[in-house]
């Protein structure tokens, strides 16, 4: 549930302003692991066609949570958009719950959605134009275009395994 702080108002979406005042929504009561995969993904803020908390719109929020099969009550904290018409339909989120993802028919993989604590446990690499999660499971990065950004998600993706490797689940 988020609560707008100059007027009051609650709404169960993350937006980036409150639907009745128009104020900026930043999220500051967020559970640890939100802070500690925010933190982790802001490092990666410049990098292209990644979109953290505030900046994913309504918009782009709607389409990775009908793409994906994320729950209304999954918080996203990141998402990375593995289209070239930056419309969200392909790619994956980073969301307090675990990641999420959906490829295009070229990238094969045995499920959509990994816990952390499934992650935590699996070996991360990249292979040219894919992310291989270990136990066939892939997420696709050709739409990005760059190895520079490839490389970078999957260093984003080792530090967040870092993170949670040893966690209490």
């Amino acid at each position: 549930m988020f609560t707008c702080a100059y007027c009051g108002t609650q709404f169960t979406q993350h937006v980036p302003n409150c639907p009745n005042c128009g104020a900026a929504i930043k999220v500051t009561t967020a559970p640890k692991e939100k802070d500690s995969l925010r933190e982790i993904c802001l490092k990666y803020e410049g990098v292209n066609n990644l979109y953290i908390d505030e900046a994913i719109d309504a918009k782009r929020m709607k389409t990775i949570r009908e793409n994906f099969n994320i729950p209304a009550a999954e918080t996203v904290v990141m998402a990375y958009d593995d289209t070239i018409f930056g419309n969200n339909k392909l790619g994956f989120a980073v969301c307090v719950g675990g990641l999420y993802w959906k490829n295009d028919w070229s990238v094969t993989s045995k499920r959509s959605r990994l816990t952390w604590e499934e992650f935590s446990k699996r070996e991360i690499k990249l292979e040219q134009y894919q992310v291989s999660l270990d136990k066939g499971d892939n997420l696709g990065v050709a739409g990005c275009g760059s190895d520079y950004i490839r490389k970078s998600i999957e260093k984003m993706l080792k530090e967040i395994r870092a993170a949670f490797r040893g966690a209490d689940f």
